[in-house]
């Protein structure tokens, strides 16, 4: 019943023209007015569902990135402190989007925001390395014995294979040694195949969450915090029979060159304007190089030397709008 009500509001309140340059709400020093056309960005977390946007039915289904829906009326949510009395509300927005003609989307406006999950700034950039191909979990056994890391083991064999997804018929497979005796040649042919695929001459990138510190205005960038984290991430397969790669270099990329313009932007945006630190998320870009030798010590954790490129500064984990800034490595 509240779902239809929701829409009948939207219908009676979001249509006229009366409404069109209503102002509603300012996020991050944005004013926003309905009638305005919004653009859908990704998931906050890639690969996951909306977090600030969903149906009004609450039924799940696809939304499309990068399609634009219109913002119509705002109804607040009553709530109630433990006393019963009604306390501040949020407001709900609805989208109108043409995927949905019954069912408009109620969108989260301030978090959507500052989530991105809603666009409200170019997202176009050029890459430090256009050409870099992101290095995906199903790679990761094909690079380690193409690099001479490991070898055709029965570990890299069921690594591999809960690698490729479909996680119910991989995971009964390989923790059934009957029906993984039976599956072993055929994982293996595909396995041989993803190496002699893999090319060790390409450029390479794995996201990373980073921290840095404040905004430097006398550099004008943000220096990299390394007591916060690692500069280079920890990559592992999913799955009970998982291998890592712990990616070893020298190399580092102290400071982050990001406008202060372009900074005050992230930080109005995400609520940490003038902190002294900041969880930020890169795409960083290597080269795999070659093992100078080959052991098993059992521990399915693999040393492995890279050559460290360089970095894209992101404000959020898919990496794939919202650019900062880059930094070479040193």
């Amino acid at each position: 019943m509240r779902n239809y009500l929701y829409l009948f509001l939207v219908l009676l309140l979001g249509g006229g023209s009366s409404f069109a340059q209503t102002a509603v709400t300012t996020v991050a020093g944005q004013t926003f007015h309905l009638g305005d056309s919004l653009t859908i960005g990704l998931p906050h977390i890639p690969r996951g569902r909306y977090r600030t946007i969903h149906p009004s039915s609450w039924e799940y289904r696809e939304i499309p990135a990068f399609t634009k829906g219109k913002l119509k009326w705002h109804i607040p949510s009553p709530k109630r402190n433990i006393f019963g009395n009604l306390i501040p509300q949020d407001t709900v927005y609805f989208l109108n989007h043409p995927k949905f003609p019954k069912d408009s989307l109620i969108v989260y406006l301030g978090e959507a925001v500052q989530k991105g999950e809603i666009v409200t700034a170019p997202v176009e950039h050029t890459p430090l390395y256009p050409e870099a191909v992101e290095l995906l979990p199903e790679d990761y056994v094909p690079a380690l014995i193409k690099a001479g890391y490991t070898t055709y083991t029965d570990v890299a064999i069921k690594a591999y294979a809960q690698s490729l997804g479909n996680s119910g018929s991989s995971h009964t497979t390989v923790n059934n040694p009957f029906e993984y005796q039976r599956q072993r040649a055929i994982l293996l042919e595909k396995l041989k195949e993803a190496v002699e695929k893999f090319d060790l001459n390409r450029v390479y990138y794995a996201r990373h969450q980073l921290t840095t510190d404040g905004y430097d205005f006398t550099r004008s960038g943000y220096p990299w915090a390394e007591l916060y984290g690692p500069a280079v991430p920890f990559l592992s397969t999913s799955g009970d029979d998982r291998v890592s790669l712990y990616l070893a270099t020298q190399q580092r990329v102290p400071f982050i060159s990001v406008p202060a313009e372009r900074a005050e932007s992230y930080e109005k945006r995400s609520g940490t304007l003038g902190h002294n630190a900041h969880t930020l998320y890169a795409r960083v870009y290597f080269r795999l190089l070659p093992a100078e030798s080959y052991t098993e010590d059992g521990s399915r954790v693999y040393r492995t030397n890279i050559n460290y490129l360089g970095l894209d500064l992101y404000e959020y984990p898919h990496c794939a709008y919202y650019h900062l800034g880059s930094g070479k490595a040193e």
